[in-house]
This record gives structure tokens, C-alpha cells and sequence, in this order.
């Protein structure tokens, strides 16, 4: 493994250190495979896989190690987070193709594969160029995320994080200054932490300019009356979804269901009554990473939620006299340095159900274009480079940490992040660009910290709704961005009142002859064979 003491700046200055980097950053028994293409020409690499939260540039040490060591070039694409689905559409649509891309949502790949833009990936290239991994995979198993008709069309990538429930956050100083002491669980306790947050001045300004929730708490509230049909209102995280629930054994679309109709009632009653911001259209994240609330940091509403346990851990770590506790703990308490806030449950609705969304294991699906297809070298390269970041750990950490003593620094086993220049942030300098969005266990919370998970297992013990599999099937990405308009429509305009809550049921109408029943219908078919 590569010496600690290495730092990538030198390497990226210096050509004989850099070959020592190369041939240091080895696969576990040490020995570092040839470089693709041997005496060739570097490969050209249409880029499009990581989290595209700013702009990156290869001149860079990360960028020019990882080119180096695979002897290739990248062109890095960007695509806005916030309109990923309508701006890669676009320059699909005009004929531009990368050569790897992420896949927001793997129920577009029929869609994908259907206009030519997927190619399949054999098991046995995975076995030659990626065999650990393969086999993590299988542990995991994942696979059947990527598989259309017998052939895998994406390379699956997984997250530990989606064993845990996502964040319900309160502002604890608020709850004391309106006299609430107990953390609220049920619906009941909710309406009225949430009444008084409108009502009773709670950060004692003197001015009635304050709410109880925005957009990401509306999944909260569904949780408790059934599993959440739609669970990023802002579009920021997850792109383009409908979730999917089991009902007498059936897969079906959660935003439909009955239930659905009695949590808008309720909704559309609180926002008559000014518990939550009108700006909740336009979401609680004006700006940067998507699980930031803005409305939060600002002291505008007094719940939120969506993050996961890792951005809004409070308890800092007694053997790191510097940690600032989660991300966006810390901007929290940036911004209300006398603030305090409480990790809350999800709601418990009148039929006792509640939940709040949790991710699943299977993450992000990277396909491989049939652009890159038609190149063997360039398939060949991002196995290696998946196989490298999944058993590499010194490669891997390179590629989502940084460099050493710059963007993070290693105490006592502990990897901690050091502040981000705001100016010059972590992916435009090549962090969480070419680490393949892989997520191997091990690497992943060697990384994040055991801190951060001991916290985790102690704090996040509430129930979430997991994802229910599906397979891709064509229908979905045919109905799915009129299907999600649709809802998202209907839903808003009925919670801010332009809409009665009757019209829910012409929704539910609207959804199953505009391709919801087309898409259940594929499900089963699927689902039987």
C-alpha cells in the first residue's frame, strides 16, 4: 500500500514519484497489473460517472494519477444535479453519447438499451477485468438491479448507508421556547409543535416569520399514513421516481393508494393554517449539496429531514478535538451558533404506521455506452478502474478523499475531512469524480469513520421504508416523467388548496389510463417469470 507520508501534490509534480504512486497503488497482494493498452496511445474516455455537484477539471493531481495510471484521457461530462434527467436527455437527444454514464434510475435502462445508448456487459468481462468486485456483487446481490432479459446492461454499485433510515431533524431550542419538552411522535404532537412554531414566536424575534416544515418532511407525513409515493419532492437526490408498495401481494404504485388521499387532507389543512412555508414549491435547497436546507440553516422552519444519519450527526467524536459533528449539523450551527436540534421518529399516524424513506443497498447503476462498447480498450479500462477502486484501498481513498494533509488528515485510524474551499470545492479538484460512486462496506466506513456508525446504530433505530424491488420493465421510463408531473401536480395543488381533496381520486384515474396500469401490468409479467 502506498506510503501515507505520499502526498499527491508531489506525485503530480514529479514523474519518477508518480510511477512509485502507480506501481504502489497495487492490487492487495502488490502486484500492479499492466497498463491498459500497453504500448498505445492513452484511450479517450467520454466521462459521466460520479456526482456531478460542480464542475470538475483534470488538471489536477487526481486527474492526471488516474490518467496516468490507466493510460487514458478524460472529458469529464457535467450535468446539472438539479435537471439531470431533462439535461442528459437533451444531449442524448442531439447525439452526444459518454462512454460510461450514471444511471439515476434503474428503471430507465429498458428505455436506454431500447434507444441503442446501453450496451450489454458480459459476466464473463466482469470475471476477467473485475473478478473481486464480481464477486462482491454477488454477495450483495444486486445484480438482478441491471438485468433485462437475461444480460446485464449497468455495472451495479451499492451503499451502506441504505441500511439506515433517513434523518427527522427538529429544532430542539424551539421546541423548549414553546414549551414542548418531549421530542413529538405522534401525528398529534406533530400538529402542535408544528402550530406553535407558526404561532408562538419561537425564536423570539417579536415577528411572526416562522413555519414548521417545508418539502423535506412531506415524506414524513405520508410515512404515516403509508408507504410514500414520491419521496424527494426537490428532485435534487434521486431524479425522476415513483416508489412502488406490496398490497395483497401485488407490487403497485404507493402515490395512488387510498391512504395517500387522507395525508393530503391533512396537509393541505396545515398549510391553510400556515405550518408549512408557501416557499416549499420551490424547495427547502436553494442551493448546493442536496441534503442542505437553506430554510433550516436560516432559521425559516423548525423540521426537517431527508439527510442521512452521517450529515446530521450531533455528537462529535471525543478523540477528534476538531470534528464539527455532520455536515449539515455544521452548517446548522454556522448559521444558529446558539441553535440546537434534536434527531426526532418519524411519525405515527392514526392507523399507527409510520416510516420515513430509506435508500436501498443497490445504489447508483453505471452502464456502459455502446459508444464505449465498439472500443475494447475503453471496457477494458473501466472494469480495471471499478476493480481498482473496489480493492485498492489507497487508490480508492485518493479518489474520494483527496490528497492528504489538504482535504483530509488521518488521526488514530480516523480519516477526518478538513473544511472545503468554497471557491474551489472537492469535485472540481477531482474528489468523487473517478470513484466509480463504488461503495465496498469496508473501504466505505474505514472512511466515513466507525464513529459515524456507532452513532448511526445507537440513533437511528426507527423504521424506514425501504425500496421495493422491481424489475426495469419498458413501461416505466415510457409513463414515468408524465406518471411523476402528474403526482407531483396534483399533490402540490392539493396540499397549498388549488385543487380540493376529491380531485385526488380523478388523479388516481388519470394515473392508471396515462400508464400506471401499463407499468403494474409489466411488473407482474416480470415479476412471474
Amino acid at each position: 500500500m502506498m506510503r501515507r507520508s505520499m502526498k499527491l501534490g508531489a506525485l503530480a509534480g514529479n514523474a519518477l514519484l508518480m510511477a512509485a504512486f502507480i506501481a504502489a497503488c497495487s492490487s492487495p497482494e502488490g502486484e500492479q497489473p499492466a497498463a491498459t493498452g500497453g504500448g498505445e496511445g492513452p484511450v479517450e474516455i467520454e466521462w459521466l460517472a460520479y456526482n456531478s455537484y460542480a464542475k470538475p477539471k483534470i488538471d489536477n493531481p487526481i486527474g492526471k494519477m488516474v490518467e496516468e495510471r490507466f493510460n487514458a484521457r478524460f472529458n469529464v461530462w457535467y450535468i446539472d444535479p438539479k435537471n439531470w434527467e431533462d439535461s442528459l436527455t437533451v444531449r442524448l437527444g442531439a447525439g452526444e453519447m459518454p462512454d460510461i454514464m450514471k444511471i439515476q434510475n434503474a428503471q430507465n435502462i429498458p428505455k436506454y438499451v431500447k434507444q441503442g445508448i446501453l450496451a450489454p456487459i458480459s459476466r464473463e468481462m466482469f470475471e476477467q477485468f473485475a473478478p473481486e468486485y464480481t464477486k462482491f456483487l454477488d454477495e450483495k446481490k444486486v445484480w438482478d438491479r441491471v438485468t433485462l432479459d437475461g444480460q446485464i446492461y449497468a455495472i451495479p454499485t451499492t451503499n451502506p448507508d441504505g441500511n439506515y433510515p433517513t434523518a427527522v431533524i427538529w429544532r430542539e431550542d424551539w421546541l423548549k421556547n414553546v414549551g414542548i419538552e418531549k421530542v413529538p411522535e405522534t401525528i398529534e404532537e406533530y400538529e402542535e409543535a408544528l402550530t406553535k412554531f407558526r404561532n408562538d414566536d419561537p425564536d423570539r424575534n417579536g415577528k411572526k416569520d416562522t413555519y414548521g416544515m417545508s418539502d423535506f418532511a412531506i415524506p414524513n407525513i405520508l410515512g404515516a399514513f403509508g408507504h410514500p409515493g414520491i419521496v424527494d419532492f426537490s428532485g435534487t437526490q434521486s431524479g425522476v421516481s415513483l416508489e412502488f408498495v406490496r398490497k395483497d401481494g401485488e407490487i403497485v404504485f404507493a402515490a395512488i393508494q387510498p391512504e395517500m388521499k387522507e395525508a393530503l387532507a391533512l396537509l393541505q389543512r396545515w398549510y391553510k393554517n400556515g405550518l408549512i412555508d408557501p416557499e416549499f414549491l420551490t424547495s427547502e435547497n436553494t442551493t448546493g449539496y442536496w441534503p442542505n436546507s437553506q430554510a433550516f440553516f436560516n432559521g425559516r422552519i423548525g423540521l426537517t429531514g431527508k439527510g442521512a444519519h452521517y450529515h446530521w450527526r450531533t455528537e462529535l467524536d471525543p478523540t477528534n478535538p476538531e470534528d464539527k459533528g455532520g455536515s449539515a449539523y455544521h452548517q446548522f450551527k454556522q448559521s444558529q451558533p446558539n441553535g440546537s436540534i434534536a434527531v426526532g421518529v418519524p411519525a405515527v399516524g392514526p392507523q399507527g404506521k409510520s416510516g420515513v424513506p430509506q435508500w436501498d443497498i443497490a445504489s447508483t447503476p453505471l452502464g456502459i455506452t455502446t459508444k464505449a462498447a465498439k472500443d475494447p480498450r475503453k471496457v477494458e479500462t473501466l472494469l480495471k478502474m471499478v476493480e481498482a477502486n473496489a480493492t485498492d484501498f489507497e487508490f480508492h481513498l485518493a479518489m474520494r478523499s483527496g490528497e492528504e494533509g489538504k482535504d483530509y488528515k488521518v488521526d488514530n485510524g480516523r480519516y477526518i475531512s478538513l473544511i472545503d474551499d468554497p471557491n474551489n470545492p472537492r469535485e472540481s479538484r477531482g474528489i468523487n469524480v473517478f470513484h466509480m460512486l463504488i461503495a465496498r462496506d469496508d473501504f466505505y466506513k474505514t472512511i466515513s469513520g466507525k464513529f459515524n456508525y456507532d452513532y448511526a446504530d445507537r440513533v437511528y433505530t426507527y423504521k424506514g421504508y425501504q425500496p421495493v424491488f422491481v424489475p426495469p420493465v419498458e413501461a416505466y421510463p415510457k409513463y414515468l416523467a408524465s406518471l411523476h408531473k402528474l403526482t407531483l401536480e396534483t399533490y402540490f395543488n392539493i396540499i397549498t388548496g388549488d385543487l380540493p381533496v376529491e380531485a385526488f381520486d380523478d388523479y388516481v384515474q388519470r394515473f392508471k389510463a396515462g400508464g400506471g396500469d401499463e407499468i403494474e401490468r409489466q411488473i407482474r409479467e416480470a415479476v412471474g417469470k
